[in-house]
């Protein structure tokens, strides 16, 4: 039994293969077209799932849509009604996308893919739910899904229990924790659903002083439901998220090419703030609502990590799950399982705590794109001989580009497609900051051994287990003194939990931490500003060569840059 679950048209589109209830591919569109967050029909990654898997279209048993379009245009009609005639120019610019093909989902993938199978449609959030309980281990949880908007609902608080998804309450556009946001996002220079983050690592450096202020834009209940005072936003009629008065509260936008001043750092810290707050009281209600220890959370906020590793001291919830491709990406993977199950009678529970689930290259598909671009190389068959020459590397504070397996699904590197560094000089966080020709400002992640992450961050357990970087943590003196180049200016830490089953990556950390005393190493996506990450060994290369990192290793292949070109003499007691 083969389902296909399809997420598009709105940002980050995607596909996802399940064969019996287990995911066997997962890719994003915007990795094959190279266009950052592509919302288009992910035609390619379809084909490159189809084509990986030695399948046919007729195949496929099933297809799933992640949300319902006509629901979705209801809801675009009815705001223009409510907001005409000032929603006239956006209406009229977004009708022909939307005639055009946002509604005709069904058309497209009968016309694109020569399908003529079955066709099914879950809702927005439902996919969210669905795909944030399912692959959990809870038998039993507490869900969450928020987000911009996906038909009309923007909040849902669920329950899932065994295999079953029970609505309990709702917040309905245009009141939108995730457009409030966002709504900062972009008046703070930024790029809607693309530089939320960016927001997050600008408030460490401010001073919450207009959280005040905020509170003025919206109205908020103690069970944590709200409403958005509308005169403050024009996200409904314009093509600008703020409206007259909340310039008159804020003062002037700033420009996406200006300075960043301290104004824009304690607006960061303070939407930050007033999102968590906000936050916090939802699911201290949900659990109310649940009486369980266990929570899900998905949706574009789910990725807010910030939020995710205070909830452990702000709420009653214990165990918390947030699926990696947290965002529309993972509705795709939703919408398939909730099928699997309500059409087809399968089990959807499918614990997943790798996402390593996309493209892959061998050894011999490397070894000719190589030549290609005329590199020297050497071809490195024993797998620990490898492992000590990186992490030798990487101890003696060179850059390193590293693509290894299948490719990650969802917005973080975890050990696939990253370029990795030394995480203790502090000089080295604005080092790879300019590899990457990102703001200096920007924060990065660790990778560390599961087994010493108590050590090194203030986690809940020990031992604690956090596979897809979704949650940070204050670091621990231990960590503050070891890991300088990736505990941030609150002393806050994005962090990945590495085990045996993350395979040559934890050996890798291994190795480092054997030769530096250091279970942890800098991790961060394998793209340049502007681009996804990287899905092929060709685009690895060329990011390689266009910047000054020292090394790039693509699964056996070792190339260095020739100004480090040189023997190395490595020793087993180093």
């Amino acid at each position: 039994m083969y389902i296909l679950g399809i997420s598009a048209f709105y940002h980050d589109s995607a596909t996802v293969l399940i064969s019996n209830g287990e995911i066997i591919c997962a890719i994003e569109e915007e990795r094959l077209t190279r266009i950052k967050h592509d919302n288009q029909f992910p035609l390619q990654a379809i084909q490159k799932c189809l084509k990986d898997c030695n399948l046919g279209i007729n195949d496929i048993d099933c297809i799933a849509y992640y949300e319902k379009p006509l629901l979705k245009f209801e809801r675009i009609l009815q705001t223009f009604v409510e907001t005409y005639p000032f929603s006239l120019k956006p209406f009229l610019k977004a009708i022909p996308d939307w005639i055009g093909q946002k509604i005709k989902v069904e058309q497209i993938i009968r016309k694109d893919l020569d399908y003529k199978g079955k066709i099914y449609f879950s809702s927005h959030h439902l996919s969210h739910a669905a795909a944030a309980f399912y692959p959990s281990p809870f038998k039993n949880s507490a869900i969450l899904t928020a987000d911009g908007v996906g038909e009309y609902q923007t909040t849902a608080l669920w329950r899932g229990q065994d295999k079953e998804i029970t609505s309990l309450k709702s917040i309905n556009f245009p009141h939108s924790l995730g457009l409030l946001y966002s709504t900062f996002t972009s008046f703070l220079g930024f790029k809607v659903n693309e530089d939320e983050y960016k927001v997050m690592g600008l408030a460490a450096y401010g001073k919450p002083t207009f959280v005040d202020d905020i509170y003025k834009l919206l109205e908020v209940k103690e069970d944590g439901s709200f409403e958005l005072n509308m005169k403050y936003f024009s996200f409904r009629e314009s093509f600008q998220m703020w409206s007259k008065a909340f310039e008159n509260l804020f003062g002037n936008p700033r420009k996406p090419t200006g300075k960043v001043t301290t104004r824009d750092e304690n607006l960061a810290v303070s939407i930050q703030t007033v999102t968590e707050e906000i936050y916090f009281k939802i699911l201290n209600h949900l659990y109310q609502l649940t009486k369980t220890k266990n929570l899900c959370i998905s949706g574009g906020v789910a990725l807010n990590a910030l939020a995710n590793g205070k909830i452990y001291h702000r709420t009653p919830f214990k165990k918390v799950y947030v699926f990696g491709a947290a965002g529309d990406s993972g509705g795709a993977l939703g919408a398939a399982l909730l099928i699997n199950y309500h059409a087809f009678n399968g089990n959807p529970k499918t614990p997943i705590n790798n996402l390593s689930l996309g493209s892959t290259y061998s050894n011999g598909e490397i070894k000719e794109i190589l030549k290609e671009y005329k590199l020297k190389y050497e071809f490195i068959s024993d797998e620990d001989e490898l492992v000590e020459k990186v992490a030798f590397l990487l101890a003696k504070d060179k850059i390193i580009g590293w693509f290894q397996g299948k490719m990650e699904f969802g917005p973080r590197a975890l050990g696939a497609r990253s370029i990795l560094a030394n995480p203790k000089p502090s000089w080295m966080k604005n080092k790879v900051n300019i590899v990457k020709r990102r703001e200096l400002f920007r924060p990065f992640a660790g990778s560390i051994l599961q087994s010493k992450v108590d050590e090194y961050f203030k986690v809940p357990e020990k031992n604690y287990f956090s596979p897809f970087m979704t949650f940070c943590f204050q670091a621990t003196e231990k960590g503050r003194e070891n890991l300088s180049a990736i505990v941030h200016e609150d002393n806050s830490c994005r962090i990945q939990t590495v085990n045996i089953e993350n395979g040559r990556y934890f050996k890798l950390i291994q190795r480092f931490y054997k030769i530096t005393g250091i279970p942890c190493i800098l991790n961060t996506s394998f793209n340049l500003k502007g681009e996804p990450i990287v899905e092929n060994p060709k685009q690895a290369i060329k990011d390689f060569l266009r910047t000054k990192m020292d090394a790039l290793i693509i699964e056996n292949y070792f190339i260095l840059k020739s100004t480090y070109k040189r023997k190395f003499h490595f020793y087993l007691n180093i």
